[in-house]
């Protein structure tokens, strides 16, 4: 009695399951991710461990522009991939998730992990490459802008050391001279405050961000492979995505 018990609640979650899931993949279809979200929720809590309300539910934040939650889910769910082509998916959509998120280190680490799982995966391959440009891109910008600090700070103590040698020759000259001196000393003070009024905004520490069409072009390289995602899956007999007919992630 308990053994058929246990089966119908298990028949009854993988029935709610099913229902939500279906539904949740028509509303994101639609381009309603909220309410996807709400199905694949419902999906998730009648069978935890499934993989595929999990999985679309994070490519529904994902596409609600949420990258932050978008990427903890795909990182919690990642041993719940049935395939080791489905965990390839999860790591290329988790390295967008980082990318859009200006996160590069930890985009180029699963868009590598991807590549490591599915070697032929040219989506990922494409996208770890232009992530990588573009965190030497970044890191080249810092260091012209560490050695322009180098150089300003030289120029400054240079001016200062002109300066004193200045003051003391003018310190052997007769009164008049010395007010004379005082008064370039003076102006020369205010010259300095202003430079260093210019040096301090120059010094501010500059944070390399990714630009709208660097992001924009990241999204098109992964918006373009929708056919070509969903024939695998189905050759594979891979579980669904539930994402709509603009672009399967």
């Amino acid at each position: 009695m308990i053994g058929i018990g246990l089966v119908s609640l298990n028949a009854v979650s993988q029935d709610l399951e099913k229902r939500n899931l279906y539904y949740g993949n028509r509303a994101f279809d639609e381009g309603d991710f909220d309410e996807a979200i709400g199905y694949y929720e419902e999906a998730v809590n009648a069978s935890p461990l499934s993989f595929k309300p999990n999985y679309n539910m994070a490519n529904a934040y994902f596409r609600k522009n949420d990258f932050e939650k978008a990427a903890n889910l795909y990182g919690s769910i990642i041993d719940l991939a049935p395939t080791a082509y489905d965990r390839a998916l999860v790591y290329h959509n988790l390295g967008n998730s980082y990318f859009m998120n200006q996160k590069l280190d930890d985009a180029i680490d699963a868009y590598k992990a991807a590549l490591k799982l599915n070697p032929k995966d040219e989506d990922s391959r494409y996208n770890l490459a232009y992530a990588q440009l573009l965190k030497k891109q970044q890191q080249q910008n810092q260091d012209k802008n560490e050695n322009q600090d180098k150089n300003q700070d030289q120029n400054e103590n240079e001016n200062e050391g002109d300066n004193q040698n200045e003051s003391d020759q003018n310190g052997n000259q007769n009164n008049e001279g010395d007010q004379q001196n005082d008064k370039e000393e003076d102006s020369g003070s205010d010259k300095d405050d202003k430079q260093d009024g210019t040096n301090d905004s120059k010094k501010q520490p500059i944070q390399p961000k990714i630009s709208k069409e660097q992001a924009k072009r990241i999204l098109e390289a992964a918006l373009k492979s929708e056919k070509d995602t969903r024939k695998k899956m189905e050759k594979n007999k891979v579980v669904g995505t539930g994402e709509s007919k603009k672009k399967d992630w």
